[in-house]
């Protein structure tokens, strides 16, 4: 028994040593295992930390996008990119400052050791979210990758090297669908510089004259009828209805509430200064002895100052010279467009230092129609408030022109006498008020649809806003987008004149549009351009949003939902008040 007790335990520090080589053993595997447990733990914080950095700078990027008032595509993304960048360098990941972290070239650019970079591009989001081009506006999306090249913690104890940690995420602008409804009535040319021509047969001098005719005592324009539109009639405070292009509707400058009318010559007694029994038609010439001299608030033509300026210098534009009022005269009839006509019409004796070429009657409607004021300076406004959101927002968008009515299809217009309606040689044409519809399919903007439908707008009659409204509060409702906010922008220079279809009088008419369009949860943004203290009355009166009565209030308080007004007392200002409106749209959506 004591022999067998005493090898038993001359066994023990054997197996004591086994134990303690395996507890020595296992201690030396756990702290590589643990080391390792932690570098794994260690690399899923990372992406974490980088995941919930990349989301906040995607979301950095949209928002500056959606909140910049830039209509340059590229400019906005690219600032898009800076605010995502600038974003990422002030974040840290598992220790690592970013504030040396570039743009990278590609998503799959590898940064040099602990070092971290982005990558930013735009998704289109109606073409299953297809890469753009920076600068494409179709761009709505922003998507960022960022990358991380790390080393581990421990990796002196470790057989690893460095490893890249990377994440991406996305942030889009927001959905708007809008129709803006653009006035183009009769009043919109109002400021445009003109002059009242008499065309008349001198029979002592043996050729026709052009002398100005009169203005009114008192009239801003002086002596003679040249100016400003309005200066020189002194129309109401909506305005005059007469042109200074086709339709010219001349007949309307000798209206009963015209501060200083004048006459047109197929008008009254004076009939037949311009030539009714002439020998060419049209647009109507005067060879000898067939016309008479008229009285001095009688005029024959009116032609737009083609230098912008109240009294004709001169101008000389692509070969076509300008020099006087009575080749502008001349050329806006078509009698300069060759020998035959310009000798036929007498033209050749009044003006002998004119050579006629073909063309000069295109020339002179295309020079006139870009100095045509206020309408230029509010399509370039409107221009401009598309521009804006079809770069920040992912909008769509519906365009009503609207004068005595409202354009329902891109095709309509107003059919109407070039000269007027008591001068038939001159012929009628269709004048355009183009209305595109705010389009059913989700990747159809109309942007660039519209934004060549503007340009043909001109100056018509009458002033319908309420048709307008309706039409554009069904288009919204019938073709908006779920989940996309919607609104309608108004532009006038005036205030209704014409009824239907909700009520036959333009004011009740115009108001329960807007009731239509607060039933339809759509704010209407108000912009109303006073070009005379006059009208800013009655534009606050039907236009404002604090009074929501709507028998007697603003159509912007009326449609509520966050609609504004905005007056502008200026048509230079009328692009800084559109760019407004494109921001208040913005916040809208946001």
């Amino acid at each position: 028994m004591v022999g067998t007790a005493r090898r038993n335990c001359l066994r023990k520090p054997g197996g004591i040593s086994i134990i303690l080589l395996a507890v020595i053993l296992a201690a030396f595997a756990a702290v590589p295992l643990g080391l390792l447990g932690f570098e794994i733990q260690r690399v899923q914080l990372a992406r974490e930390q980088l995941r919930s950095v990349c989301e906040a700078a995607s979301l950095a990027a949209a928002t500056e996008l959606a909140g910049s008032d830039l209509s340059n595509a590229l400019e906005a993304h690219q600032n898009a990119i800076d605010a995502a960048l600038a974003f990422y360098q002030q974040n840290s990941v598992i220790g690592y400052a970013l504030n040396t972290s570039y743009l990278a070239g590609s998503k799959l650019e590898t940064p040099s050791i602990t070092k971290g970079n982005l990558y930013v591009e735009f998704l289109d989001p109606h073409s299953n979210l297809q890469p753009v081009s920076i600068g494409d506006p179709r761009g709505k999306i922003v998507r960022v990758y960022a990358n991380i090249n790390a080393l581990p913690a421990f990796g002196k104890f470790l057989p690893i090297g460095n490893f890249i940690i990377s994440a991406n995420a996305a942030a889009g602008v927001p959905a708007l669908d809008v129709v803006l409804c653009f006035d183009i009535s009769g009043s919109i040319d109002d400021q445009t510089f003109v002059s009242f021509v008499r065309r008349q047969w001198d029979a002592t001098a043996g050729k026709i004259i052009y002398p100005l005719s009169s203005a009114r005592g008192g009239a801003p324009a002086g002596s003679t009828a040249k100016g400003k539109l309005y200066d020189v009639l002194g129309p109401p405070p909506t305005g005059s209805r007469t042109n200074a292009v086709f339709p010219q509707w001349l007949s309307v400058s000798n209206q009963s509430d015209h501060r200083y009318p004048l006459n047109f010559s197929e008008e009254g007694s004076a009939k037949g200064l311009r030539g009714s029994s002439d020998s060419g038609s049209p647009p109507g010439n005067c060879p000898p002895g067939k016309a008479s001299t008229g009285d001095n608030y009688t005029y024959t033509d009116l032609v737009v100052n083609l230098d912008n300026n109240q009294t004709f210098g001169g101008i000389s534009v692509d070969g076509y010279d300008f020099p006087d009022i009575a080749t502008l005269v001349e050329a806006s009839r078509g009698n300069l467009e060759s020998t035959t006509v310009f000798t036929s019409s007498q033209a050749n004796k009044g003006l002998p230092n004119i050579t006629p070429r073909a063309g000069y009657k295109s020339e002179y409607q295309k020079i006139a129609r870009t100095l045509i004021h206020p309408l230029l300076e509010a399509q370039d406004a409107a221009s401009t408030f598309l521009s804006i959101l079809n770069t920040n927002a992912d909008a769509r968008f519906g365009f009503v022109s609207f004068a005595t009515d409202a354009g329902k299809s891109p095709g309509d217009y107003e059919a109407q006498s070039n000269v007027d309606a008591s001068y038939p040689q001159a012929g009628s044409s269709n004048f355009p008020m183009p209305g595109i519809k705010l389009s059913s399919a989700e990747d159809v903007t109309n942007f660039s649809t519209i934004m060549a439908a503007i340009p043909t707008t001109g100056a018509c009659t009458g002033t319908n806003i309420g048709d307008s409204l309706i039409e554009a509060v069904n288009q919204l409702k019938t073709y908006g987008r779920k989940g996309a906010s919607k609104a309608i922008v108004l532009f006038t220079d005036g205030q209704p004149t014409v009824g239907s279809p909700l009520d036959a009088d333009p004011w009740a008419n115009s108001r329960k549009a807007a009731v239509e369009a607060k039933k339809a949860g759509i704010p209407i943004y108000t912009i109303g351009l006073a070009q005379n203290p006059e009208i800013v009355p009655s534009e606050v009166s039907i236009l404002n949003d604090t009074n929501s009565n709507p028998s007697n209030g603003g159509i912007a308080a009326i449609a509520g939902n966050g609609g504004k007004f905005f007056l502008v007392t200026d048509a230079m200002k009328l692009r800084l008040t559109f760019e407004n409106v494109a921001r208040q749209l913005v916040q809208l959506v946001r």
